[in-house]
């Protein structure tokens, strides 16, 4: 079918569906998936040629909106909204014994960008060559991005997500089922310990049905503030009771060094090691990360890693609350000085 300025018009936004689930019928879309052919400005390619690919939870299609804006000569603007499109980060993809692909969720680029936009969608690729778009009412399965799918049986669940900064619920643990027969999804209520909202995690799972979350990051409110902090300990779904169980009690200790003022650069660029303390006495670890480093201090390792927003040190295990103090405050002094900017001490 030739993807015509008119269709364009009528099908370039994204749209929730308003059944549970809707076949969502648009040519747009399906040719966003497989690619612009700009010589008869038709989606004829197969899905094996279409350039699919999922590294680090990012699905990649053959074009994404920009490809369209300037197909059609649209220019990026946030008044009308972005175009719909699989160029998507913190999706998953999920390929079936009968050889279907399942693609569910994930979000275009971040919200300074006109095309930002995060998806509540199931799509199928089949083994025949044929593509099957599913929406669902917000209510029903909210935008969702940088969760796990784990297939259980005829059922995928669906764990976790980041979402739109509104939609985020404090201390509670996303969880959906996708029927493989009918697309349809049921939002699970769980119970018992569960990890909070939780995003970028893995998941595995046992023969008996239980899935277990390890890693991956925590949205919470502490002293006022909503924040992301990282996730160390494990945690165990039974798919069977929907009960969550904590399998860790690591309760290891972050701190984070930021600037006053303006994003974290180290002018003078030191090596991360130069940022601990000199006078505790300490063993550095090997590091294949430029960026980080580690070191053990009386036999619990501690890390250390830049990056943008902040430094980051996480205590791995039992020191002393008045030594780990000490520990922080020396890193923000020997920061501050490196960079010649005053730094401010937050323990997450």
């Amino acid at each position: 079918m030739e993807i015509t300025r008119e269709i364009f018009d009528q099908q370039r936004r994204p749209r929730f569906g308003t059944a549970n689930p809707e076949r969502m019928s648009f040519a747009f879309w399906e040719w966003m998936i497989r690619g612009i052919n700009t010589s008869h400005a038709q989606g004829q390619g197969g899905l094996k040629e279409i350039g699919l690919q999922m590294r680090n939870g990012m699905l990649k299609s053959a074009n994404g909106p920009y490809r369209a804006r300037d197909f059609f000569h649209v220019p990026p603007d946030r008044e009308n909204g972005p175009i719909w499109t699989f160029d998507r980060m913190g999706a998953t993809r999920l390929r079936l014994p009968d050889e279907r692909i399942i693609c569910i969720g994930g979000e275009h680029e971040d919200f300074y960008d006109p095309d930002f936009c995060i998806y509540n969608d199931v799509i199928v690729l089949k083994p025949n060559d044929e593509i099957e778009i599913y929406g669902y009412p917000k209510e029903v399965f909210p935008p969702t991005d940088f969760h796990t799918a784990t297939l259980i049986g005829d059922r995928i669940v669906v764990i976790g997500s980041i979402g739109y900064k509104d939609e985020r619920h404090i201390g509670r643990t996303p969880v959906y089922e996708v029927d493989l027969a009918t697309y349809q999804i049921l939002k699970i209520e769980t119970s018992g310990d569960m990890p909070g909202w939780i995003s970028e995690h893995k998941a595995s799972h046992s023969s008996e049905g239980t899935i277990t979350i390890r890693r991956g990051q925590i949205f919470e409110h502490r002293q006022g503030k909503q924040r992301f902090r990282q996730n160390y300990e494990d945690y165990a779904l039974n798919t069977k009771t929907w009960t969550w169980t904590r399998l860790t009690n690591r309760n290891w200790r972050e701190f984070s060094i930021r600037q006053e003022k303006g994003a974290f650069v180290l002018e003078h660029k030191p090596k991360p090691e130069a940022l601990f303390p000199k006078d505790i006495d300490h063993e550095i670890m090997p590091h294949k990360k430029e960026e980080s480093a580690r070191i053990v201090i009386g036999g619990v390792p501690v890390s250390l890693t830049i990056d943008v927003a902040c430094i980051r040190v996480v205590i791995e295990g039992d020191i002393p609350d008045a030594r780990s103090s000490r520990l922080a405050e020396i890193i923000r002094a020997n920061t501050e000085a490196a960079i010649h900017r005053h730094c401010i001490l937050e323990w997450v």
